[in-house]
């Protein structure tokens, strides 16, 4: 039995997404239905739109949701009807070597909890509608494998709790996981996005001596302040501008760089700003095809460091339940990073509110959609 849901679905790159019913198949044995409540914007998404990242057309994108469970298939034990639940792009099996080795977000499992012998959605004529990374979160329900879902409690509002599963996973899951920073060190964060908000937040929380935020928008500095910069900086369409005016701050060079852009130019400054035995982590994706140049003398002779850290290399389970604690005590502002919200009707305009200087986050509510 299929569920007809209301959908945002993407026809073609560089078109305006378009308001459809599709059929939602019901759930295999280790699946689980959720309708949606809110689903927040991603720079990704924005890139599938434009065609700067490939993904088969028609689909449906967006992956940072909450929701509530609604239907469970056989073999599922951990989640129930009712439960309040946010979703990853990167399920977990828990058992290969990469997620032995602490870093599941390179499960070599992944294609497998995806995998399933029929389509998830389909169109009126039955035509298969793909989903983003397996989810597919612009529409009224969705369908995931369990290991995808992480529950929250009631206490932390469905507005707020969708920003778990992407931004705040990658953004502080990079500080806590995918950098050593401590209270001796000096942190810039180079973008000041979702993203790069919530690495701010995280580098505050580990105690970071210095924490620069860099962005073109004054708007969004203002607001990374709040987020726990000691510093900022406003960037200049000029990187080596960039540079320079980073240099003042702290001529020797910066122990960590966080890159949450996604574009070469930002992510070689990240490493030219480092002083010795720094680090940079780049958070940022990027239109396919891109490549970095960077100094090989500062790479080798400095023993600095460039490195990815895919969606904060985060441990989804128990993240979800340490952050739901730090935004509880107050330590980690969630609210503050929502700047917009419209509803699902306008998701278009959605899109278009990403690019305004003081956007941070967009949400999108789709709890009233297909109801």
């Amino acid at each position: 039995m299929r569920t007809r849901v209301a959908a945002a679905l993407m026809t073609a790159p560089n078109q305006t997404l378009v308001l459809r019913d599709l059929f939602l198949d019901s759930p295999l044995r280790t699946e689980v239905l959720v309708r949606t409540d809110y689903v927040a914007l991603c720079r990704s998404d924005a890139l599938y739109v434009t065609g700067s990242l490939q993904i088969p057309a028609p689909a449906v994108l967006g992956h940072e949701v909450s929701g509530v469970v609604e239907r469970v298939g056989s073999a599922v034990r951990r989640l129930s009807p009712g439960d309040r639940v946010v979703a990853t792009v990167s399920p977990a099996c828990g058992q290969c070597a990469f997620c032995l080795r602490g870093r599941p977000t390179q499960c070599a499992n992944l294609d497998l909890s995806r995998d399933r012998r029929r389509p998830k959605l389909v169109s009126n004529l039955g035509e298969p509608v793909g989903t983003l990374a397996g989810i597919g979160a612009f529409a009224s329900a969705f369908l995931v494998d369990e290991s995808a879902l992480a529950t929250v409690p009631d206490d932390v509002p469905m507005d707020v709790a969708c920003l778990l599963g992407c931004c705040i996973s990658a953004g502080a899951g990079s500080v806590l996981h995918g950098t050593t920073i401590s209270p001796a060190d000096t942190v810039v964060v180079i973008g000041c996005g979702g993203v790069g908000a919530a690495a701010i937040q995280a580098a505050r929380l580990k105690g970071a001596r210095r924490i620069v935020a860099v962005d073109l928008e004054a708007e969004k500095l203002d607001l990374a302040r709040r987020f726990g910069a000691t510093d900022v900086v406003r960037a200049s369409t000029d990187p080596f501008a960039t540079e320079r005016a980073l240099g003042l701050l702290e001529p020797s060079g910066y122990s960590h760089a966080i890159e949450a852009v996604g574009r070469p130019q930002t992510a070689e400054l990240a490493f030219r700003v480092l002083g010795p035995c720094g680090t940079a982590t780049i958070l940022g994706l990027m239109p396919d095809g891109e490549q970095l140049v960077i100094p090989a003398a500062a790479l080798v002779y400095g023993d600095r460091r460039l490195q990815g850290a895919y969606l904060g290399a985060n441990r989804f389970l128990s993240d979800v339940d340490l952050y739901c604690s730090q935004y509880r005590l107050g330590r980690l502002d969630l609210r503050a990073m929502v700047t917009t919200v419209l509803p699902f009707s306008r998701i278009n305009e959605a899109f278009e509110a990403m690019e305004e200087p003081r956007s941070v986050r967009v949400l999108v509510d789709v709890s009233g959609a297909g109801r």
